[in-house]
């Protein structure tokens, strides 16, 4: 019998193919963000009310206890049945109509789950008065049911978790906080391990400083009750999740260039300046003159559009909220500044698509610019908050902030990043709710298929394959690559659809056209959308792919990443910018040997379990030493004794976790050229913009995928 409890957040019907217009959320959705928000201060499941609260913290931290809920649509919850393998399930609603239809469900099954409502209602809990006594009562009673359906299950651990069942220890906060958006997700991570808060009454004001400082001190605070689980055995075979959530609200790309397409002239006035402001600003805080406000209260199509985008906001803040929560960590809420550098972005996109534009010194002044605009949004206050990160940064944003300048190094190469972007919102909301762990041995990565989908004719065909070639001696017999040439998109889908293994690699080119624009790979001769496929093929958790703008930093939501993530990937290595053929080639040629034999090792007996965002960065940081060193060795600058030594140096430095991996190798290189730290600072900043590894992310939720071999869990005593 499984302990965890199942949230559904049973959302009002309404047609799934209308969306908010700022972000893109199901209208029903985000009426539902006071469900979201009740989570945290229930139990994950049925084990955690009965352990220590740092036994309780440790298993945040790792995500082990993070909380299962699930958007459901009213419509949809006539196909859901409750097991007695899964028997703990809590049905969330918060309109009358909705409730009912629940209660009607309800009714309909042998183990009833819990109904929390914020309508009364005979058989429900007020979501005002939910306690997690109430859990207890009906789980108990869950539980003689469950045994009654199947007595033969293994209920030994649930057993004993029921009757131990003690209430949560309470910790009062020191201080009142103020109730807004910006500090409820380190409130929720808080609430989820005993601390208790009164709001205050003084209200956050206009300067951007005060909201910085409340964000900082509170995500301090949480960073230092997550440090005390550190020491826990269990992080050997199942390591820490990321520790910091960087969050951004955003705008559909489009409206930032051309608004909402509000109704022209008098009754579209207010509506149009509403929208303004929205695009203009760079704070916590929408702002406008007086009279622009009046004419903005005083306007039913303003109204409407202010209170929908107060609710994408809301609900945007406690589903990230929770997910943060889920794993004991801190969150920043970054300022809508960060969504204005969009300009020197663009500027640095069009650069890198420009051969005449590609001169390191012209890239590293662009790239230079967009890292000054993304700090001078965040400020020093957030930027020490991020800096501190031990193990790993989540971006729920649209903004490219794996660019932002963090201790020398773009955040996405000095610290393990990921992204869930936020538009579209549904997306949003799907990857975060996606909280359940992935365990994987290194066998799973033995299977890769590979999808070559470049004409014959095309210059760079066959320089993935040849450079493959040339490592197959290094991979032995360690991995088997299955590849597959496809010219039409009849061929693409039935490649995917033969393959059953973990992880596929596409080479070719990619596309996305305008800033509203819908992203393509082009197969053979054609342009394909995985958009329209999603639905025809199956996709493997994780997907690589060699192809250009596959999550363009200037175009719109519907990336080719994105759409892999709608249907069903894990995660997906996408591209910010063009790629180098020869570049991205030898990247993949690198992480094929990372799975065939560096993986192994790693996980074995005398190693550690792995996330897979850790394999990743891991190898976009070593990509970026060859970056350096791999132009000086042709050149002669530098013996293949140096070249040599100063790999293997960062390969270690990057598998230890060591911060100095970069600088390292740096002033290694100053060494040996005898270069002034002047110019082997410029040098490095040149190499990092000119580089591609700071042309693809990790998107989706690559730190789920833990990696571990049964030699490390005998190690650590497991009967298997």
């Amino acid at each position: 019998m499984r302990p965890e409890i199942d949230y559904f957040v049973v959302i009002p019907e309404d047609d799934p193919w209308k969306a908010s217009p700022f972000q893109g959320f199901s209208f029903g959705i985000t009426e539902a963000w006071n469900l979201v928000r009740a989570v945290a201060s229930l139990p994950a499941d049925v084990l955690e009310p009965a352990l220590p609260i740092q036994a309780q913290a440790g298993r945040r931290t790792n995500g082990v206890a993070a909380w299962r809920w699930n958007p459901a649509a009213a419509y949809a919850i006539d196909g859901l049945a409750i097991s007695a393998f899964r028997p703990f399930w809590v049905m969330m609603t918060c309109d009358r109509s909705t409730a009912r239809k629940v209660d009607r469900w309800i009714a309909s099954q042998a183990i009833p789950p819990l109904h929390i409502s914020e309508i009364d209602g005979r058989g429900r809990i007020r979501l005002r008065d939910i306690e997690a006594r109430h859990l207890l009562d009906h789980f108990r009673e869950t539980f003689e049911l469950a045994m009654q359906a199947d007595p033969t299950l293994d209920s030994r651990l649930v057993r004993e978790g029921l009757e131990k069942w003690a209430p949560r220890p309470t910790f009062p906060f020191g201080r009142p906080v103020p109730g807004h958006n910006v500090v409820i997700p380190n409130l929720m991570s808080l609430e989820g391990v005993g601390y208790a808060f009164i709001e205050s009454e003084k209200l956050l004001q206009e300067d951007p400083a005060d909201y910085r400082r409340e964000i900082a001190e509170l995500a301090d605070f949480v960073l230092n009750a997550r440090s005390l689980t550190y020491s826990s055995l269990a992080y050997r075979t199942t390591p820490p999740q990321p520790d910091i959530y960087i969050t951004a609200p955003s705008l559909y790309s489009h409206i930032y260039k051309e608004g909402l397409g509000v109704p022209s002239g008098k009754r579209g006035h207010a509506a149009r300046a509403l929208v303004r402001m929205m695009q203009r600003q760079t704070g916590y805080r929408l702002l406008g003159h007086g009279k622009v406000w009046r004419d903005i209260l005083d306007d039913e199509i303003a109204m409407g559009l202010l209170d929908i985008r107060r609710r994408e906001v809301s609900f945007q803040t406690v589903a990230a909220g929770l997910a943060a929560a889920g794993t004991l960590s801190a969150t920043v809420r970054l300022p809508s500044a960060v969504n204005r550098a969009n300009g020197s972005v663009r500027q640095m996109s069009s650069h890198a698509r420009s051969d005449q534009m590609r001169s390191p010194r012209k890239l590293a002044k662009t790239f230079g610019e967009v890292q000054f605009r993304l700090a001078e949004a965040v400020g020093p206050e957030l930027l020490r908050v991020i800096a501190s990160s031990q193990t790993g940064v989540k971006l729920v944003a649209d903004a490219p902030l794996e660019w932002l300048p963090i201790n020398g190094l773009p955040l996405g190469l000095c610290k393990t990043v990921s992204r869930i972007t936020t538009t579209p919102g549904n997306l949003q909301i799907g990857l975060l709710a996606r909280t359940g762990l992935i365990h994987l041995s290194p066998d799973a990565f033995r299977n890769i298929l590979i999808i070559s989908a470049l004409a014959p004719e095309d210059p760079i065909s066959a320089i993935l394959l040849d450079m493959i070639e040339e490592w197959q001696p290094i991979y032995g017999n360690q991995v088997r690559l299955r590849i597959v040439k496809v010219a039409t998109r009849g061929e693409f889908i039935a490649a995917l659809n033969a393959f059953q293994g973990a992880v596929m690699i596409f080479d070719g080119h990619g596309g996305h056209d305008g800033a509203d624009g819908v992203a393509t790979l082009r197969v053979g001769r054609d342009e394909i959308s995985i958009w329209d496929l999603k639905t025809e093929i199956r996709i493997p958790p994780i997907v690589i792919l060699s192809a250009c703008d596959t999550q363009a930093a200037d175009r719109s939501h519907a990336t080719t990443a994105n759409a892999f993530l709608a249907g069903g990937a894990v995660t997906v290595l996408g591209s910010l910018l063009p790629v180098d053929a020869r570049d991205a080639a030898m990247l993949v040629a690198r992480l094929i040997w990372r799975l065939a034999e560096f993986l192994p090792a790693v996980t074995g007996k005398d190693g550690r379990a792995h996330l897979w965002s850790e394999v990743v960065a891991g190898m976009l940081r070593l990509h970026l030493i060859l970056d350096l060193i791999s132009p000086l060795l042709k050149a002669g600058s530098i013996t293949s004794a140096n070249y040599h030594d100063i790999n293997v140096r960062a390969i270690t430095a990057t598998t230890n976790r060591e911060d100095n991996w970069w600088d390292d190798a740096l002033h290694s290189v100053a060494a040996i050229l005898g270069l002034e730290p002047e110019r082997a600072a410029e040098m490095g900043r040149e190499v990092i913009a000119a580089s591609d590894a700071i042309r693809y992310i990790q998107l989706g939720n690559p730190e789920l995928i833990v990696i571990k071999s049964k030699a490390l869990l005998r190690d650590e005593g497991y009967d298997i």
